[in-house]
């Protein structure tokens, strides 16, 4: 390759780059823009601190530390949760195994997550809790919902909730059964 046609090259990139950064800037913008607009969640960066089940975390957030409970999804109970023999009948399943599902499942969050940057919105508003004070998130790192890779894993429950999430939760749930993964395995505990 000549020098010319280095140049010819090496302007074409740099062009095509600025072009890009150009379109990103200004050409997305009004796209961004409206569907913010449009969203009713309201989002916003944390970092987790604790990981108290595969559906609750401590997470601090400007300052501030607040508990989180992931929106659309059931987690195995864990040992000591007076709600563990009641979810074990309802879902057709020794108590035992399910609290070992429940660690599973804790300690496999808790590697993706412990002290790790989450982006969470709030489908419901910022002000919206469970039962327990609890604030409702969608949560994510690094762009992967974390709910939607414990489905996938067939570690968790599609909670009986509306939420804008569900139906696409529940087709995640089906396809972890019909690969018989996580508490889906045949035999175990059931």
């Amino acid at each position: 390759m000549t020098k010319t046609q280095s140049r010819i090259v090496v302007t074409g990139f740099l062009a095509a780059v600025i072009g890009f950064c150009l379109f990103f800037t200004f050409g997305l913008s009004p796209w961004l823009q409206r569907a913010a607009e449009q969203s009713d969640a309201f989002a916003m960066l944390g970092k987790c601190m604790e990981v108290a089940s595969g559906d609750v975390l401590r997470i601090e957030q400007d300052g501030e530390e607040r508990w989180v409970r992931l929106v659309g999804i059931e987690a195995p109970r864990l040992e000591g949760d007076p709600e563990l023999a009641e979810q074990a009948e309802r879902r057709g399943v020794d108590p035992g195994w399910l609290m070992r599902q429940g660690r599973v499942t804790r300690n496999t969050l808790s590697a993706w997550v412990y002290r790790r940057g989450l982006y969470m919105s709030y489908p419901w508003g910022e002000d919206a809790r469970d039962e327990h004070g609890r604030y409702w998130v969608y949560a994510e790192v690094a762009g992967v919902d974390l709910s939607r890779k414990l489905l996938q894993g067939g570690q968790v429950y599609v909670a009986d909730v509306d939420h804008p999430r569900r139906e696409e939760y529940e087709q995640l749930e089906q396809q972890a059964r019909d690969r018989e993964l996580g508490l889906w395995r045949p035999a175990q505990g059931r």
